[in-house]
């Protein structure tokens, strides 16, 4: 499916299947057990990545670079660094649906971000 931008070209958007978004889950709580060294179980979706595994921020990054390549997701990665600290995710759930806007929205993020500037710069 496509949708114009304002400029008058073509951005990609898309929807998720549930049997995507439960693939999605599934690797977030598999890469960060993987990367914290910790077991399955452990991560919930409440489960506070920095505070209760021991994680940091970087890991968010390199979760989203995953997922990036997977679904061919053409945003820059510090676009979505920012995006997810606008968000202030601190939970696997939290992190989960921020992956799945960032597949969902694509480039429309870049688009959220300028907006929400002007509006700060405005004030």
């Amino acid at each position: 499916m496509y949708q114009h931008g304002e400029d008058g070209g073509a951005t990609m958007a898309r929807v998720l299947t549930d049997q995507e978004k439960q693939h999605i889950y599934d690797e977030v709580r598999q890469f960060l057990a993987e990367e914290l060294e910790i077991d399955l179980e452990e991560i919930q979706e409440d489960t506070n990545i920095i505070d209760d595994i021991g994680g940091d921020s970087l890991l968010y990054l390199e979760l989203v670079e995953e997922f990036k390549q997977e679904f061919d997701v053409n945003v820059e990665v510090r676009v979505i660094g920012q995006y997810m600290l606008k968000k202030s995710i601190t939970t696997v759930r939290e992190a989960v649906d921020a992956i799945y806007e960032v597949i969902e929205k694509g480039d429309q993020i870049v688009q959220e971000l300028e907006q929400g500037e002007q509006a700060v710069q405005g004030s």
